[in-house]
């Protein structure tokens, strides 16, 4: 019996011990990225009497510029409007009045409408956009009176555009009309021409590029966009000159 014993505890001590249960690797950690939080409004003083400053320094003589001829203008339909406008004047005296009036009236606007075309440099305006929005507007109404002006108000809207701040269908528009009235070649594709009655894109500078031009506006491919064009007007077109998509 001692000998059957140890025969067995010789045999069990000489099988292999069983395998352990493979362990799994590890899953990769997955590292969570949050996103920054904005920086939170300054409270202390030194800040912002700083940030009042440079505001002030940047744009106020601009502002007191753009007030003191908006108020010009606006003198000048105070005091015309109320007399030409009224019921008891004598025959043709309205007419007169507007005739004699009409140089003075018109150097003032013409005065006000170049100064604000020379205050659309590109960066300066994109800026004064961007912390003035209304006053820009402003500037850019009174430059739209003078249509030679187009092309350097298209320079100044263009940083503006591409930031998201105006209608992007807009600008295309308006930047498409002055590329061809300067080369014939558009830039966006948003004009069309009328060939052999067939509807059109009009020529288009470097149109390799066309789309990625079009998506920095955030507008959509060409294909898309000739495509919804076609399905609203048709294929077929009579007029010879261009036409807005």
């Amino acid at each position: 019996m001692p000998c059957l014993i140890a025969a067995t505890l010789l045999l069990q001590t000489a099988q292999p011990a069983p395998a352990e249960a493979a362990t799994p690797a590890p899953a990769e950690a997955v590292v969570v990225v949050e996103a920054e939080a904005p920086a939170p409004p300054p409270t202390d003083a030194a800040t912002l009497i700083a940030s009042f400053d440079a505001q002030y320094s940047q744009w106020g003589d601009l502002i007191a510029e753009l007030a003191g001829r908006k108020a010009r203008e606006r003198y000048l339909a105070e005091l015309l409007l109320p007399v030409i406008t009224r019921s008891d004047l004598d025959e043709g005296a309205s007419g007169e009045i507007l005739r004699e009036t009409r140089d003075t009236i018109a150097e003032v606007e013409t005065a006000n409408t170049q100064w604000a075309l020379a205050q659309l440099e590109p960066g300066r305006f994109a800026a004064f956009e961007l912390d003035q929005p209304r006053l820009a507007a402003d500037l850019l109404r009174w430059a739209e009176r003078d249509e030679a002006g187009r092309a350097r108000i298209v320079a100044a809207l263009e940083p503006v555009a591409l930031a998201g701040r105006y209608d992007a269908q807009a600008f295309a528009q308006m930047a498409d009309a002055v590329a061809m009235s300067q080369n014939g070649r558009q830039l966006y594709g948003t004009v069309s021409t009328c060939v052999d009655g067939q509807r059109q894109p009009a020529r288009i500078r470097r149109p390799v590029d066309l789309d990625d031009r079009r998506a920095a506006l955030g507008l959509p491919a060409m294909e898309d966009a000739w495509a919804a064009l076609i399905a609203a007007e048709g294929e077929s077109c009579e007029a010879p000159n261009p036409s807005p998509e």
